[in-house]
């Protein structure tokens, strides 16, 4: 079970994604989704902390985002 400063840290990750993601002028939902090959129900759930991505999802994330990983966190 994961504890409340786990899951804190995921809705924060999720925040910090979309915000990145909408301050990229060209950046949907649906134009991440399918630029990382991801669902656009998984990058929805992503940013609204509802679940906790891989590390090669992060780095796939902030590769189509032009961000560092760090940048996520």
């Amino acid at each position: 079970m994961e504890s409340e400063e786990q899951n804190r840290a995921i809705v924060k990750l999720g925040l910090k994604i979309r915000k990145i993601r909408e301050e990229s002028t060209d950046f949907s939902q649906e134009k991440l989704a399918l630029e990382a090959d991801l669902s656009e129900n998984q990058i929805r759930r992503i940013e609204k902390g509802q679940t906790n991505p891989t590390i090669k999802t992060l780095l796939i994330i902030a590769k189509v985002l032009k961000v560092d990983l760090k940048d996520l966190f």
